[in-house]
């Protein structure tokens, strides 16, 4: 259970509550965890489907559920890659929005983007089509912050 040592050190560091007894907790982890490993190679080595909210791991589901060693080693987390990644959370938490929205947009973006087959033309239009909830404005305000982030 190291892993989930690890997944639970990131998000303390980036400020992010890790208890994970509500649906948006649980929510935000997984959003943020498959964001860290696509975008910042941060790799947890978790495998995430398409779920109705987006990007899901039901390893990683079952793994924050389990209790987790405070002192465990997490040699996948270079200070560089946390850094950028600690920078695009606060970035995303400057929009205004809920984080877990912000989250659950940009990681079902990538996902669309990377990760289904047949991958969609437009990964916006196909987002905006499964998530009706959210704007076209929202996705392209949190495409604008990620676009920071891409090499």
């Amino acid at each position: 259970m190291s892993r989930a040592c690890c997944v639970v050190k990131m998000l303390r560091e980036l400020g992010i509550r890790s208890d994970f007894n509500s649906f948006k907790d649980r929510l935000l982890a997984q959003k943020i965890v498959y964001i860290a490993q696509t975008v910042f190679g941060i790799d947890f080595g978790y495998k995430f489907i398409w779920h109705i909210r987006g990007p899901y791991s039901k390893i990683l589901s079952r793994d924050l559920r389990v209790s987790v060693d405070p002192t465990c080693r997490c040699p996948e987390l270079s200070s560089e890659s946390l850094g950028k990644l600690k920078s695009l959370i606060n970035d995303l938490r400057s929009l205004g929005n809920d984080l877990s929205m912000s989250a659950e947009i940009l990681a079902s973006y990538l996902m669309l983007s990377r990760d289904v087959y047949p991958r969609p033309e437009d990964p916006i239009k196909e987002l905006i089509s499964r998530k009706p909830y959210i704007s076209y404005d929202d996705v392209q305000n949190i495409l604008k912050i990620y676009s920071k982030y891409v090499v």
